[in-house]
């Protein structure tokens, strides 16, 4: 994913509520063939038979009940996380876990990637949901942003069709959200914005024992990286995706004598091992795979003791090595 987002400080915004909710379009449907009927009987018709929906209205009215509601800007849909907010297009929403008391921090290519659900002041959600947890916040940019619970409402780019929910999890920090207006986390819906269980740990390979995440997968460090600063951001990022954490806290179970946390350029918050900030490889696809070992001389994988394993030689890359020239990914 692209760790290119703009982040601010959040400022406490003026929250806006609306208690407009949509009513069922199927009532709606069925009230007016009731009305039409009524009519009928009053008036007579030439075999005196009244006007009723007929089985394919109320079908119809089925299916249009089951669809997103117009001019809802939230509604429930169905995922393989179960049901989750989704917007009138039907879908699925996020929040954002940087987003503090109800501000949104997601803007310029960040909100390219995450578009927030922007509304008007009257704004309406579909029925089912509770309109006391929704609420507008307003943006740098002076467009009011909805919010559910205390989480400001995006899309995702990367989703397609209703059901997609390509973005859970994205970055530790971007999460579904719950009808009920909390985040939904891969940890069987364990609350967001919590420091995440992460899982890293020593696995062999062809080279020695190295660092993989929770899925096995081997973990890398980049030479560029002076002084424990992360480097590869935008496209890098898209080929070396970060291992980010929720805060700057060190997450439970880790030793703080080989990690550590660092500040990214966007506000997230890397896991470093040593003085190397961790990354994944895209090019790899299983445990197992080191497909990004020696990539342009700079691009290592992290040993167990927080150094980087060096060419086929194994040789660890300490604290006060000097980068290399080639800084291609």
């Amino acid at each position: 994913m692209s760790n290119d987002m703009q982040v601010t400080k959040p400022t406490k915004p003026t929250l806006r509520r609306s208690s407009r909710v949509l009513g069922s379009r199927r009532s709606r449907i069925l009230a007016g063939a009731a009305t039409l009927g009524l009519l009928a009987t009053a008036c007579g018709g030439s075999d005196g038979v009244p006007l009723t929906a007929a089985p394919e209205q109320v079908a119809a009215a089925d299916e249009q009940a089951a669809a997103p509601e117009a001019g809802a800007s939230a509604t429930i849909g169905q995922s393989d996380l179960g049901e989750v907010l989704v917007g009138s297009n039907g879908l699925t929403l996020y929040g954002f876990t940087n987003d503090v008391d109800a501000a949104s921090t997601c803007s310029g290519t960040c909100a390219d990637a995450w578009p927030p659900v922007i509304v008007d002041e009257n704004f309406a959600v579909a029925p089912g949901l509770d309109v006391g947890i929704f609420a507008t916040t307003v943006r740098d940019d002076g467009q009011l942003q909805l919010v559910a619970g205390k989480w400001p409402l995006y899309f995702f780019a990367g989703d397609v069709v209703p059901g997609d929910v390509s973005g859970q999890g994205s970055g530790d920090v971007w999460f579904v959200v719950d009808p009920d207006g909390s985040l939904i986390t891969e940890e069987a819906g364990a609350p967001a914005g919590e420091a995440a269980a992460v899982s890293i740990s020593a696995a062999d390979s062809e080279l020695g024992p190295i660092l993989v995440d929770g899925d096995g997968l081997s973990l890398y460090g980049f030479t560029e990286d002076a002084n424990g600063q992360p480097t590869c951001n935008d496209a890098c990022a898209d080929a070396w995706p970060p291992i980010v954490v929720p805060t700057a806290d060190l997450p439970d179970g880790l030793d703080p004598a080989v990690f550590s946390v660092v500040q990214r350029d966007d506000g997230q918050f890397q896991l470093s091992a040593g003085v190397w900030p961790l990354y994944l490889f895209a090019g790899d696809g299983a445990p197992g795979d080191i497909n990004g070992q020696g990539s342009g001389d700079v691009w290592f994988l992290a040993n167990p003791q927080g150094g980087l394993i060096q060419g086929d030689q194994a040789a660890a890359i300490d604290a006060g090595a000097e980068p290399a020239d080639d800084d291609g990914y």
